[in-house]
C-alpha cells in the first residue's frame, strides 16, 4: 500500500487516510484538548503526506511516521502559541509603560499601526520569514524548506527582526511621549 502511495495512488492514499485518520485525531486532540485544533494539525499532516508522496523516504512502519508527524505539528503549534502569546505580552508591557499610550485608547491603535508599518520596512527576506513566524503555524525548518534557507538562518532572521523592530519601537516611544506631552 505503501509502495502504491508513493507511486500517485489515490485509492493508496485514501486507505491510509480513512486506515489512521481517526487514530491520529483522538491522538492530536489527547495532546492539544482541542478538537478543532487537533482536525487542522491531522488535516495538515495528511496534505503534506500528499504532497510529498513522491519524494517521501520512511523508514519506520507507516502508523510510526505519522504519529510523529502529528506529535511535531502539536508541538510546533503550542511553541508558536508560546511564541505569539509572548510577543503579545511585550508589546502589552511596551503599552502599558508608554505614558502617551496609557492616555488614551486611540493611542494603541496608533502603536500597532506603527508596528506594522515597522515590519513593512524590515529588508525582504527577513520580512518574508519574520511573517511567515508570526502568521503561520510554521516551524523554522518548515519556513526553511519554502524559502530555501537553513533552520538557523529563519532562527538568525527572526532573532535581528526582533532586535530591529524592539530599537525601532523605542524610538517611536520617545517621540510619542514628546509628542503627547
Amino acid at each position: 500500500m505503501l509502495n502504491a502511495f508513493q507511486e500517485g495512488s489515490v485509492q493508496a492514499f485514501e486507505e491510509i487516510h480513512n486506515r489512521y485518520f481517526l487514530r491520529l485525531y483522538a491522538h492530536a486532540v489527547k495532546m492539544l484538548g482541542n478538537e478543532d485544533d487537533a482536525q487542522d494539525v491531522v488535516q495538515e499532516v495528511f496534505i503534506n503526506l500528499w504532497a510529498k508522496s513522491s519524494s517521501l523516504q520512511i523508514h519506520t512502519a507507516l502508523a510510526a511516521y505519522l504519529y510523529t508527524a502529528v506529535r511535531n505539528r502539536v508541538l510546533n503549534l503550542i511553541e508558536h502559541r508560546k511564541t505569539y502569546q509572548s510577543h503579545l505580552d511585550a508589546l502589552a508591557a511596551y503599552i502599558d509603560e508608554s505614558p502617551a499610550a496609557s492616555t488614551a485608547g486611540a493611542d494603541q491603535e496608533l502603536l500597532f499601526a506603527i508596528f506594522e508599518a515597522e515590519i513593512e520596512r524590515l529588508p525582504g527576506k527577513m520580512k518574508a520569514v519574520f511573517e511567515l513566524r508570526r502568521q503561520g503555524e510554521m516551524s523554522y525548518s518548515e519556513i526553511g524548506d519554502r524559502l530555501s534557507l537553513s533552520d538557523k538562518t529563519v532562527k538568525k532572521q527572526i532573532s535581528n527582526a526582533i532586535k530591529i523592530l524592539r530599537s525601532r519601537l523605542m524610538q517611536w516611544r520617545s517621540q510619542l511621549v514628546i509628542l503627547f506631552f
